[in-house]
């Protein structure tokens, strides 16, 4: 966590604010000039003008955001003029290859067997959708804007976006470190996640990339610890290595493990951990939830924690955001940016 003192106090007065704010229905802040603007007309402003853009640590950072056909719409482009307009580097991953307004999305799944491909029945969508595009997309099979985070824990077994989710990280994974091979940090995150950028980069910068890190919110299945994907994560350079060696090695067994697991964020921790790359918890930082449902008042009681509440950390991530939440929650960090340090 971040021990700065006057970064602990000045996050603790805004996440007050800005839970209460929340619960009565919106943002509305004093000084509305930046807020003003980036409501109004966010895809007007010039990237390189966006009190995010040039924060230190960004171009080091390589974001890697999943998503899928199904919640392209409802979803994912929302990012389109708020978060992505913040990161130097980022790719897009989903469970087909298109150009969606202006950005190229890859297909996570490309990699995976060609006997999986054809005949496992998770991928009747995949199918579908690399025979007849997303025209074929059913409109009962489309996201809602807003996420279900009351469905049950083993997720939405009926939905054929979500049978495929699974399958998307090891091969997205693989992917990203052959497509950008040079980067320090690789952050991945998913379409109804929100990454506060200044204080991802903050957090980073207390951590060392020449070590192999992979870190998030603590999840654990069986016996198997791993960082919740919805909530992000984080992983450097040498574990990204690590792990892709591993799975490299191991690709069918672990295609095999993948089919009768239905946590693809789980299948991916315990490859990490089989690779011998240790999971490490960065809760409270990388939250599960939305700012209105986090439970401000709960201590941390890990071992050696400080036994802070929750608002006396600071926040690098939440879940469960919809598309309105996202703008809401961007719009305030570019004015907060826009008036404190985003460094200290």
């Amino acid at each position: 966590m971040l021990s700065i003192k006057r970064a602990r106090i000045a996050v603790a007065f805004s996440l007050i604010a800005l839970y209460l704010l929340w619960n009565l229905g919106g943002l509305d802040c004093k000084n509305q000039d930046y807020l003003t603007t980036t409501t109004n007309n966010r895809a007007s402003i010039p990237p390189a003008q966006l009190p995010c853009r040039n924060l230190p640590g960004a171009n080091e950072t390589l974001v890697v955001l999943r998503t899928g056909s199904t919640e392209l719409v409802n979803r994912f482009d929302v990012h389109l003029s708020t978060s992505l307009r913040c990161f130097v580097n980022y790719l897009i991953f989903s469970d087909y290859e298109e150009d969606f307004r202006g950005e190229h999305i890859l297909d996570a799944l490309a990699d995976v067997d060609p006997g999986i491909l054809d005949y496992n029945p998770d991928f009747e969508l995949h199918r579908r959708l690399s025979r007849h595009g997303r025209t074929s997309l059913d409109p009962a099979e489309l996201a809602a804007s807003a996420p279900d985070r009351f469905a049950i824990m083993t997720g939405k077994a009926d939905n054929p976006g979500w049978k495929l989710d699974k399958w998307k990280f090891l091969p997205m994974v693989n992917k990203t470190l052959h497509e950008r091979p040079d980067m320090k940090w690789y952050v991945f995150m998913e379409a109804d996640s929100f990454i506060l950028w200044s204080t991802l980069q903050q957090y980073l910068a207390t951590l060392d990339p020449t070590k192999a890190i992979y870190a998030g919110k603590q999840m654990l299945i069986a016996n198997d610890m791993f960082a919740h994907g919805g909530s992000a994560f984080i992983v450097s350079q040498p574990a990204l290595r690590i792990v892709v060696d591993y799975y490299s090695a191991h690709k069918a067994e672990i295609e095999k493990f993948t089919d009768g697991h239905w946590a693809g964020d789980c299948v991916l921790g315990k490859t990490f951990t089989d690779a011998g790359v240790p999971f490490t918890n960065a809760w409270p930082a990388f939250q599960v939830d939305y700012p209105g449902l986090v439970q401000y008042t709960r201590a941390d009681v890990r071992p050696n924690a400080d036994k802070l509440r929750l608002w006396c950390g600071t926040p690098v991530s939440y879940h469960h955001m919809s598309a309105a939440m996202v703008e809401e929650m961007w719009d305030f960090e570019q004015d907060w940016i826009s008036h404190n340090d985003p460094v200290s």
